[in-house]
């Protein structure tokens, strides 16, 4: 039987709806329903409402339902709460437990996906590699299971902030933290190390950082696993040897052939990442398309860290330097020698983020992924909504592709539906951190301007450095907008718009993704933690001045051919 999504309007028709999906039983919805005084006039989002303010239900929960679902609230024993994050195997959520009384991370393979062998083979190693490797700074992995009609993990949950958020939402990390982030993931790392595992795809996603500096390394997807070549074989067969991994992280010998590389490409990997952690910027922030990248880590050397960022101080310097050398010879032998170097160079510091506010974010960016994907294909959701409809019906399964193996980039997203979104689930696979130019120009060129998404209302953009925020010195105040006093700064480098995040409270979207900069141009959309926001638009000079100067030129040339025409025709008279 397919699942119903018949929009609920009255009280009973959304009890009816908790009852079949397993959340409560009838007797408990019959106590929830006397206690809390649920009558029928309060109508479906109403009860929706009490339940979530009396915290019988979670927000995540509520939306699902009102909604009409009422499939994959429990997988296994384990009771779904709300969206923790999304990434390219699917999706993982807060779940609770009723066994041990604790939450945990459910991390359940996307529908379409299910079939798919290197996905299982990744979901596989990433269990195994989380179960083997017993360290504080690696995320565990309790169990690897499968319903039938879904394979799942059971991880520990962590509250905690990626890398990647961090720096997006704050910009580049102080020396003295990154060192203390990085020398616990090298002894992380270097526990793998020492049970063979080479994780092959250290980036600022799969860093995560809890409000006491605390630092875990996570997802070894692509893991490579020194006794286990029949999980590698089903890796190299799916999707080649030849590049596993990240561009923008990837260490050069990884990228020619993934299967024989060692602990160096680890080292070379976290000392990409540790770049960005410093700088905001990737390496090669140049370069454009995947191979581009990939040939830049081969035969390039990016910016000196103390170059782009000079409070970054000689010696740190002095260890990125070595861990991104491109021969390995040239690198630190192992990751232990990292943390070794580090360790005196660091302090560990406390990290301020809001988790309830990063979920929220997580969950927009994963709901507008939703609707690309929808987009993109037809059939069912592939993340969110298909979870809902797909964990009774394993028969069901869509190809699609594989856009996590990040030799591809991963495509922008779309946001038309943008001004409809107010809610939203997720995280994991963000898109990697793209540096603006830092040209400058002394004039803006006529014709750029701010159309609000909400009224249509346009403000031009005439002057080089642009602060939107609700300060009186901001050059935009959006007005009823969920933003800070300030917000982001826009600066025109000639002939983009580049934008750097202020704010640590209020993110700003690039295309509903975060950055903490990155270039813009004519369409791009800015958008705000509640969707609200504005399109960046340009129009061509169509003004009096320029058609006069067109009507002259066009005149002028005509003059011209008429003299030639005319000096001809005399030649051939006489």
């Amino acid at each position: 039987m397919v699942e119903s999504t018949r929009i609920p309007a009255k009280t009973s028709e959304l009890l009816e709806l908790l009852e079949a999906s397993g959340l409560l039983s009838v007797r408990q919805i019959s106590k929830v329903q006397e206690k809390f005084g649920l009558t029928h006039d309060l109508g479906a989002e109403g009860v929706a409402r009490r339940l979530v303010r009396e915290r019988v239900l979670t927000p995540f929960q509520a939306e699902r339902l009102l909604e009409g679902r009422y499939r994959g609230f429990l997988i296994d024993r384990y009771r779904v709460r709300e969206v923790l994050g999304v990434g390219g195997m699917g999706c993982v959520f807060i779940a609770e437990d009723p066994y041990l009384r604790t939450k945990i991370a459910l991390k359940v393979l996307a529908s379409h996906h299910a079939t798919d062998a290197g996905m299982l083979a990744r979901m596989k190693l990433e269990a195994w590699a989380g179960m083997k490797i017993q360290h504080p700074s690696v995320v565990r992995t309790l169990r690897l299971d499968s319903t039938g009609a879904v394979t799942f993990l059971v991880m520990e949950l962590i509250r905690g902030i990626t890398l990647h958020e961090l720096v997006a939402l704050g910009g580049p990390v102080k020396p003295v933290m990154a060192c203390d982030m990085f020398c616990q993931a090298a002894l992380g790392l270097h526990a793998a190390h020492e049970k063979n595992i080479i994780h092959r795809d250290i980036k600022p996603a799969n860093l995560l950082i809890d409000r006491t500096g605390h630092t875990w390394v996570l997802d070894f997807g692509l893991a490579l696993v020194g006794d286990d070549s029949a999980a590698e074989f089903s890796l190299a067969m799916i999707f080649g040897h030849d590049c596993l991994g990240t561009p923008d992280y990837i260490a050069p010998e990884q990228s020619v052939d993934s299967n024989p590389v060692d602990a160096r490409a680890d080292v070379y990997s976290l000392g990409c990442t540790m770049y960005v952690a410093l700088t905001g910027r990737v390496p090669f922030a140049d370069q454009k398309s995947s191979w581009a990248k990939i040939n830049a880590q081969r035969t390039m050397t990016p910016p000196p860290v103390d170059k782009v960022n000079p409070a970054v101080p000689a010696d740190v310097a002095g260890v990125l330097q070595k861990m991104m050398a491109r021969d390995p010879q040239d690198r630190f032998a192992s990751a232990a020698e990292v943390a070794e170097v580090l360790e005196p160079l660091s302090e560990r510091r406390k990290v301020s983020f809001d988790f309830r506010r990063l979920v929220t974010i997580r969950a927009k960016q994963a709901r507008e992924r939703e609707l690309r994907e929808d987009r993109r294909r037809t059939g069912p959701p592939s993340y969110i909504t298909s979870t809902f409809s797909w964990v009774d019906h394993p028969s069901h399964h869509i190809a699609a592709e594989v856009d996590t193996f990040t030799a591809n980039e991963t495509p922008s997203i779309h946001q038309s539906d943008r001004r409809k979104m107010r809610l939203a689930p997720s995280v994991a696979n963000l898109p990697d951190i793209v540096t603006a130019s830092s040209g400058r120009r002394s004039s803006v060129p006529a014709g750029w301007y701010l159309e609000s998404l909400e009224d249509g209302r346009q403000t031009p953009l005439n002057v080089v450095r642009i602060r939107i925020g609700t300060a009186a010195e901001c050059h935009v105040r959006p007005a009823g907008m969920a933003c800070d006093k300030r917000q982001c700064t826009l600066e025109f480098d000639g002939e983009h718009w580049n934008i750097k995040q202020e704010s640590r409270n209020f993110p700003t979207f690039v295309d509903g993704e975060l950055h903490s900069r990155s270039r813009l141009g004519t369409g791009t959309e800015l958008t705000f933690n509640d969707g609200t926001g504005y399109l960046i638009g340009h129009h061509p000079p169509n003004d009096a001045a320029s058609r006069r100067r067109r009507i002259r030129l066009v005149a002028g040339s005509i003059l011209i051919l008429f003299g030639a025409v005319v000096v001809a025709a005399c030649i051939l008279m006489r």
